[in-house]
């Protein structure tokens, strides 16, 4: 994920990092709009195809707002008009403890403009209320065939959209990229927070650019822990300490 800065609100654009797979065009008659769910971090959801985008509040320090766009590709032909289409949410598949309108909005209307094969479902992020609310939990969007648009493949008309303001859901990539076990001992996730918080880390893919960094950014949250008395689920406390020696 790159991060991108603009004056009011923050914009959650994911780009491929990797090969991208064409959604087959397979009626041109019928026009359909499909996920372009390879973008994204496979997840773990009872539905083996869908993929999950991760979005979490710590990332995006200072800002209240946000959007996380979904790409979606048009199979079909192109019109010289607009056509709005319609998403919704899977409720039986999504979970957690996010409110729509308090933590999330998703306008159930999109445009795909004339002219255009590709668009992006717009999911807009209460940054602020997520973090102060601690919310997190995964929805699961849904294109809806309506009289613009027929049903697509069945493989990508879902996504997931794991969302949260506080706790990670599951151990965030830069956790294990960077070995920070070695710095911050075993996995906790009130410490990935801290250390993202702390650091100024705005990617779950980040790598750091030397062990010196990791070193410096490892004694700052040690620090704050040994400060800071914190307790884990078990009421036990809290160090940021592996086999690094930080005094």
């Amino acid at each position: 994920m790159k991060r991108y800065v603009f004056p009011v609100v923050a914009v959650l654009v994911l780009l491929a990092a990797c090969n991208k797979v064409e959604v087959p065009v397979y009626d041109s008659e019928h026009p359909s709009l499909n996920f372009v769910k390879n973008f994204f971090i496979p997840g773990s959801l009872s539905d083996p195809e869908l993929d999950t985008v991760r979005v979490h509040a710590v990332f995006y320090p200072g800002l209240s707002e946000g959007e996380c766009k979904l790409p979606v590709y048009l199979s079909g032909a192109v019109a010289d008009y607009d056509r709005t289409y319609r998403v919704r949410l899977v409720d039986e598949k999504c979970y957690g403890n996010l409110v729509e309108g308090v933590h999330y909005t998703l306008p159930a209307e999109q445009t795909l403009h004339a002219g255009q094969y590709a668009d992006s479902v717009v999911v807009k992020l209460h940054l602020d209320r997520l973090r102060a609310d601690r919310a997190a939990g995964v929805l699961v969007v849904e294109l809806v065939p309506d009289g613009n648009f027929v049903a697509g493949l069945d493989d990508y008309r879902n996504i997931g959209v794991e969302i949260s303001g506080g706790d990670f859901l599951r151990e965030p990539y830069f956790w294990g990229l960077n070995k920070l076990t070695d710095y911050g001992g075993t996995y906790l996730s009130v410490k990935a927070e801290k250390f993202a918080e702390l650091n100024g880390i705005t990617s779950a893919q980040w790598r750091s650019d030397s062990n010196a960094q990791l070193y410096a950014y490892g004694k700052r949250t040690y620090e704050w822990f040994r400060d800071n008395p914190t307790c884990d689920a078990d009421g036990g406390r809290v160090e940021f300490k592996g086999s690094i020696n930080y005094e």
